[in-house]
C-alpha cells in the first residue's frame, strides 16, 4: 500500500500535528471551517481575555490525541481511520458560542448538538448559507471526503452519536470517543486551561496515553497511571468551578440564551449555519431585547447577581421548591413575574438552577467510572480504588443551587423581593 502524504499543522497546545492529507481535506470542508469562527468556550472571553480559541482548534487537538492513542493501542487500518474521523468531526454540529444555548436548542428543535453533528456528517444538513455557496465551487463536504477514504459517513456518525445497536463498532473505539477517559475531554481540559490561564485544568495526557491498554474490549488505564487519571477527574471539577460555571460567564451565557430563545422558528432553524459573529449581527438586526443583549455582550455590560443560594447550605424545602420550579416553563414565568414586580422590561431577570441530580444529592457516575487494569490483571472501576474519585462524584459543577441575575437598574428591588417571590 502506498504511503499516505501528510500535512503538518502547528497547534499551540500539542505542537506539530501530523495529519494525513485525506483528513486535512475533511478539516478544510465548509462544515469544519465554520467551526473556526465558533468560540470553544462561548462567552468565557468576557472573563478570561485569552479564551478566544475555537472549536476548530479543539477538533484538531482531539484528532491528534486519537492518533497518539491509536499508536499506543496498535489500532490500524479502517478502524484507525474511523476513530480519527470521528475525533475530527465530532463537534461539527455545534451552534454558535458552543454550549451556550444547548438547552434552548433541545427545547425548540428537540435535538442536541451531537444529533446535529450526525446529520451534518451524513450530508443531511448543509451548514453553508445559500448566498455564500458561490465561493465553494469544487469544495468537498464531510460526507464526500469520508466516502473517498472508503469510510461510511453513517458509521462515523454512529460513533459520534454513540447510537445503540452499533455492535459493528468495537468497544475500545467507543470508549476513546465517549469513555470516562476520552480524547474529547483530554483536549478540551488541556486547551481551555492553556487559553484561560487557569492552571487547575492541567492534565498529564502523555502519562494517561502511555499507561493505556486494551482489556475486555475497551480502553483501560493501567494501575501505574491511576494518579494521572485521578488528576484528570479533579481537573474537570476545578475547571467547572473556575471557568465553565464561573458566575459572570454563566450570567453572560444565560443572557444570550434568553435572546436566542426569542428567535422565530424559521430563524432558529438557520442558527446552525451561523458563526458567533453572524448570530450576533442577526440579534442586533432584530432589534428590541435581542439587540440590547447583543450590544450588552459586545460592550460587557452584563446583568448582575442579585440572589445566590449556596447549594450545600440549601434546606430540603428550598431544594424541593427549585426542583419544581425547574420543570416545564415555570422558570420562565417566574422570571417574567420578577421583572414585572421590579418594574423592569421583559427579559431583565434570569434565573439559573443547579442540575437536578445535585439538588437531590445523587451521585453522578459517568466520567469517574474509569476502568483501571489492576496489578492482579483484573479490571476495576476507579471509584472502587480511589477515594478522590468517589468524592468527585458528589461535587457539583457550580457552587450555587439558585442564582437570580438582573439588569443592574432593578438590582436593588430584585435583591429585596426575589427570595420571597420564589420561596414565599
Amino acid at each position: 500500500m502506498a504511503e499516505r502524504s501528510y500535512t503538518v499543522i502547528h497547534d499551540s497546545v500539542h505542537g506539530s500535528v501530523r495529519m494525513d492529507d485525506s483528513f486535512a481535506s475533511i478539516l478544510d470542508s465548509p462544515e469544519l471551517q465554520r467551526m473556526g469562527h465558533v468560540h470553544q468556550l462561548g462567552l468565557a472571553n468576557l472573563v478570561f481575555p485569552g479564551a478566544n480559541h475555537t472549536r476548530l482548534e479543539h477538533m484538531l487537538g482531539t484528532y491528534h490525541l486519537a492518533s497518539l492513542f491509536s499508536e499506543r493501542l496498535r489500532i490500524g487500518g479502517q478502524e484507525k481511520d474511523l476513530l480519527l474521523a470521528a475525533a475530527l468531526v465530532h463537534d461539527a454540529g455545534h451552534p454558535p458560542f458552543s454550549h451556550t444555548f444547548e438547552d434552548v436548542l433541545r427545547l425548540r428543535l428537540g435535538i442536541n448538538h451531537m444529533e446535529l453533528s450526525a446529520r451534518i456528517i451524513m450530508g443531511e444538513m448543509d451548514t453553508v448559507p445559500s448566498d455564500e455557496r458561490y465561493v465553494l465551487s469544487g469544495s468537498r463536504r464531510i460526507c464526500e471526503s469520508l466516502e473517498s477514504m472508503g469510510l461510511s459517513p453513517k458509521e462515523v456518525a454512529q460513533l459520534v452519536m454513540l447510537e445503540e445497536g452499533t455492535e459493528s463498532i468495537p468497544g475500545y473505539l467507543t470508549s476513546l470517543i465517549h469513555g470516562p477517559v476520552d480524547v474529547d475531554q483530554l483536549d478540551y481540559l488541556m486547551r481551555d486551561s492553556h487559553y484561560t490561564g487557569v492552571a487547575q485544568g492541567s492534565v498529564d495526557a502523555a502519562r494517561i496515553i502511555e499507561t493505556s491498554s486494551l482489556a475486555d474490549g475497551v480502553m483501560v488505564v493501567e494501575r501505574r497511571g491511576m494518579a494521572a487519571v485521578e488528576g484528570l477527574t479533579v481537573s474537570r471539577i476545578l475547571m467547572n468551578s473556575a471557568v465553565y460555571f464561573h458566575r459572570t460567564v454563566r450570567i453572560a451565557e444565560m443572557m444570550l440564551a434568553k435572546a436566542v430563545s426569542m428567535l422565530d422558528r424559521a430563524a432558529f432553524v438557520d442558527v446552525f449555519r451561523d458563526t458567533d459573529a453572524s448570530l450576533s449581527e442577526r440579534l442586533k438586526a432584530n432589534g428590541g431585547y435581542q439587540r440590547e443583549v447583543a450590544l450588552r455582550l459586545k460592550y460587557r455590560r452584563l446583568f448582575k447577581s442579585s440572589l445566590q443560594l449556596n447549594l450545600e447550605r440549601m434546606s430540603p424545602d428550598e431544594r424541593k421548591r427549585i426542583t419544581v420550579l425547574s420543570a416545564g416553563n415555570r422558570l420562565a414565568r417566574m422570571e417574567d413575574e420578577l421583572s414585572a414586580l421590579a418594574g423592569g422590561e421583559p427579559g431583565s431577570v434570569i434565573i439559573d438552577i443547579a442540575p437536578r441530580d445535585f439538588l437531590a444529592r445523587r451521585r453522578r457516575k459517568g466520567k469517574t467510572e474509569v476502568p483501571i487494569l489492576d496489578d492482579d490483571g483484573k479490571v476495576r472501576k476507579l471509584t472502587s480504588l480511589s477515594p478522590i474519585a468517589r468524592a468527585v462524584q458528589m461535587h457539583p459543577p457550580q457552587s450555587w443551587g439558585l442564582m437570580v441575575a438582573c439588569d443592574p437598574a432593578i438590582r436593588p428591588q430584585i435583591s429585596r423581593m426575589a427570595y420571597d417571590a420564589i420561596f414565599g
